[in-house]
């Protein structure tokens, strides 16, 4: 990601300059070995985080590949919340999870994908929907009481769900909230 590269090449600044600052230090007579330790400490600190962060962003992708090229190609891993273009606006990992809550959070409860920020917030219920994985398979239940959850499968059929009872996913089914749109992959 962007921002871990930035920061990544903050953090070696940081250290080249702190180990200049230490040679500076060194080679003047009256500086004290204290400020030449810290300057070099400094230093090291910051090259340490830069290259773990190199590390561990590269890591993770790399490993992140791997783990979606291993799955079967119908298995269900993550919820990405679509703008008005149908480009994603946030996601959340569902791989290994055996329910989800979708709602809002507004710190009495607990949901899993909180659409708080999302535009059509004030239509969603605090609890709107959840879904649950048995047998293999994701299905979704609409548990709101005033604006419903529906399913657009792939075939483009658009699916009103009846309260309290569950619908089976798909890989690429779009779940509306309300009217906030989720796709499913």
């Amino acid at each position: 990601m962007r921002t871990t590269a930035v920061t990544k090449g903050i953090n070696w600044l940081i250290a080249l300059l702190s180990m200049a600052v230490a040679l500076l230090l060194a080679f003047r007579t009256d500086a004290g070995a204290l400020w030449i330790f810290a300057a070099m400490v400094f230093s090291l600190f910051h090259a340490a985080l830069a290259l773990r962060k190199g590390r561990l962003s590269a890591g993770a992708s790399g490993s992140r590949a791997a783990f979606r090229d291993a799955l079967p190609p119908t298995a269900l891993t993550e919820l990405v919340l679509l703008g008005e273009d149908g480009g994603g606006l946030a996601s959340w990992n569902i791989y290994g999870k055996n329910g989800i809550v979708i709602g809002r959070d507004v710190g009495e409860n607990h949901v899993t994908v909180n659409l708080e920020g999302s535009v059509y917030a004030s239509m969603i219920d605090i609890e709107h929907a959840v879904l649950n994985y048995s047998g293999d398979s994701w299905y979704i239940e609409d548990i709101s009481e005033k604006n419903g959850v529906s399913i657009q499968k792939q075939d483009g059929k658009k699916y009103k769900l009846a309260y309290g009872k569950p619908c089976k996913l798909e890989k690429g089914d779009i779940i509306c909230i309300a009217l906030a749109r989720l796709r499913i992959s």
